[in-house]
């Protein structure tokens, strides 16, 4: 089989499916990655053929996505086609769209999230969710299947009736390369700090919960045996974005960014995602596979990654003070956080290591087309 790989942005691309991309190679299947031309083009064409197509990213306007739909299929068309995964809200609707003009027999879409405009309820969100969901109610029923990361967002489609209850797939996460995050194996980051390390990951954006890390830090700035660190940086682009001025607190270390987030969380004492809404969020499973527990807020996503208890603590969504009492638990208590460590760790091994992912996707794909 010929099986395209579609998406909005090539570092999607390389950072989420090439491992499933590699199995399928490896089973005989000739795969290729469909992307706007981008920096990790020549990371992804190094194992697999690539071809670049055009997109507007910004535009939700309909007529300009059966536009660049109609574009896509000619490229589509070329490639012969057997199989086609999108991914994205606008590479799964306008990707589909073309995928089926060019007679691609089957499709596949993957939700791995609703995004930003199902946080807030503002007027400009309810039109751009309306026009989302119009254009899903179309795509999820020319496309053979839909792939759901979580539970809460097939449930939101299923029951405002966007989807055949038929064409939903769940297979949870995408999965982390546990040898990769590994606590044995990993090297410690220096923090230059004796102290426990309070670690947040994430793009500098409200509605990661970001202003809340930041008020749990300042309520807990006269406790002496923690530090709170903040690895991310803006994006200007991004209505949700926090500017430096903000991220230059006396309460927190801000690290604009690094390559080294295993061995941050090697040397980190607890992880902190107060996120508004994910889909599975994958620095939580990063800092279950560095058996490190998590404090997460209550929303979609964080809450299916974290067993309250067990592997971490859950708060109250945008409610700092309960963030801070969730963080202070852990601090005081080592053992319990060592408990939730280790048990997250065993349960990225069991449930969400690469390999066990990748083949529920194969397993699927077969299914699916009977090859």
């Amino acid at each position: 089989m010929t099986i395209g790989f579609l998406s909005h942005s090539d570092m999607s691309i390389y950072h989420f499916r090439l491992p499933i991309m590699r199995a399928l190679k490896e089973l005989g299947h000739e795969v290729i990655a469909i992307v706007p031309n981008g920096s990790y083009n020549n990371l992804i064409s190094a194992e697999f053929k690539l071809v670049n197509y055009d997109i507007d990213k910004a535009s939700l306007n309909p007529l300009r996505i059966f536009k660049d739909s109609a574009n896509l299929a000619k490229i589509l068309k070329s490639l012969n086609l057997d199989m086609i995964q999108t991914s994205a809200h606008k590479s799964n609707i306008f990707g589909t769209l073309a995928a089926k003009k060019a007679g691609i027999k089957y499709i596949v879409n993957l939700v791995e999230g609703l995004g930003s405009f199902y946080i807030s309820n503002s007027a400009k969100n309810r039109v751009i969710r309306a026009i989302i969901e119009f254009l899903y109610f179309i795509t999820f029923r020319l496309s053979n299947a839909t792939i759901f990361v979580n539970d809460s967002d097939p449930n939101y489609m299923l029951s405002h009736h966007l989807i055949p209850k038929n064409k939903i797939i769940r297979i949870k996460s995408v999965g982390i390369d546990a040898s990769k995050f590994d606590p044995q194996s990993v090297t410690p980051y220096d923090f230059q700090s004796s102290k426990k390390i309070v670690l947040m990951i994430a793009r500098a954006l409200k509605d990661k919960g970001v202003i809340e890390f930041y008020q749990a830090a300042k309520i807990l700035k006269d406790r002496d045996d923690c530090e709170f660190v903040f690895v991310g940086s803006s994006d200007l682009g991004n209505a949700s974005s926090l500017d430096e001025s903000f991220l230059s607190s006396p309460y927190v270390k801000h690290i604009s960014w690094s390559n080294e987030v295993a061995n941050m969380l090697r040397s980190c004492y607890l992880f902190v995602l107060p996120s508004y809404k994910e889909g599975f969020p994958r620095t939580v499973l990063e800092a279950m596979s560095m058996a490190k527990p998590s404090v997460v807020s209550d929303c979609d996503g964080c809450k299916e990654a974290i067993e309250n208890g067990i592997n971490g603590l859950i708060c109250k969504t945008k409610d700092p003070k309960d963030l801070a009492s969730k963080i202070a638990t852990l601090l005081d208590d080592e053992n319990l956080a060592n408990y939730m460590g280790q048990n997250g760790r065993k349960i990225v091994l069991n449930h969400y290591n690469q390999p066990l992912i990748t083949a529920k996707y194969i397993k699927f794909y077969k299914e699916l087309t009977g090859v």
